[in-house]
This record gives structure tokens, sequence and C-alpha cells, in this order.
């Protein structure tokens, strides 16, 4: 018995990520939600990371023919911390940006410091933090605390 044939894109290659136990959660959500394994997450992220390196290189490189590349989105799902119930915020209409230069062009940093009110129990919080985009169009790092207006310390 001869086996099964070796496949032209054989995946021989290992990496080993430790993730924190939110980032865990997040995973496992997205897996269970789309079905799909968690394997296929990463490999599906690493080609669209991929995609926007190689993108805003040639971009810098080529500055007579320059794409357009679409910016992070800030959209995302906050819960309420009176009531939990999950809530759309757009986190750009409330931020500051700046920019600072990079090798493959601007970090665009968006810091957020606002008020919002639930349309569910009507309570008041406060959403603050802040996102990094390096490469444009591509989600660097990102920190949003969500808290209940009285309960503002000294900020972030």
């Amino acid at each position: 018995m001869r086996g099964r044939p070796k496949l032209n894109d054989s995946r021989d290659n290992q990496y080993r990520v430790r993730l924190n136990d939110e980032e865990n959660g997040k995973l496992s959500y997205v897996s269970e939600a789309t079905g799909k394994p968690k394997s296929e997450i990463f490999r599906y992220a690493l080609i669209d990371y991929y995609n926007k390196v190689r993108l805003n290189e040639v971009n810098s490189a080529n500055s007579e023919d320059v794409w357009e590349i679409d910016g992070i989105s800030l959209k995302r799902v906050v819960n309420c911390p009176h009531c939990n119930t999950p809530l759309r915020v757009d986190l750009k209409d409330g931020c500051n940006i700046t920019t600072n230069d990079g090798r493959m062009g601007p970090e665009i940093l968006y810091e957020f410091d606002f008020e919002d009110t639930c349309d569910y129990c009507g309570g008041h919080f406060l959403i603050a933090g802040y996102a990094s985009e390096y490469p444009v169009g591509a989600l660097n790092h990102e920190d949003i605390v969500v808290f209940p207006a009285q309960e503002r310390g000294g900020g972030l």
C-alpha cells in the first residue's frame, strides 16, 4: 500500500500562537459563528493582512498611480454596562485622528472618549480608548473600554 499522494500545497510549517483568554474567546466565537476551523480563520486573516501590506508597498513605490485604500471600519458592537445589551456604535463619529509617517505609509491613530445612551435601558455610558491603523487598511491594535457614565475616574 502506497498511502496518500503528497499535496502540492502541503502545510509542513507550524507556528504556535499564544492567546490570552479574551483573544481565545474571540477566536472561538468566530469559529462557532462561521463554522470554520480556527486554523482557517488564522489563514484568512493572514491573507487579508498580507494583501494590505503589499498594496501599501506598491502604493508607496509608485506614487504616480496610487490606488485608494479604504481605512479600517470603526463600527463596533459594545455591551451596555447597565443592561448588557449589545449595541452598535461608530467610534469614528467621536474620535480625534492623528497621523505619523511609517515605512509602509501613514500610521493612523483614532482616539475616542465620548458618552452615549443605551437604546434599551436609557443608561448613560462612556466609551474610551483608541484604535491604531497601520498599514492603512489594516487594524494594528485597539483598546476599547465601556463603563457607566457615573463611574468615570481619572480617565484613560
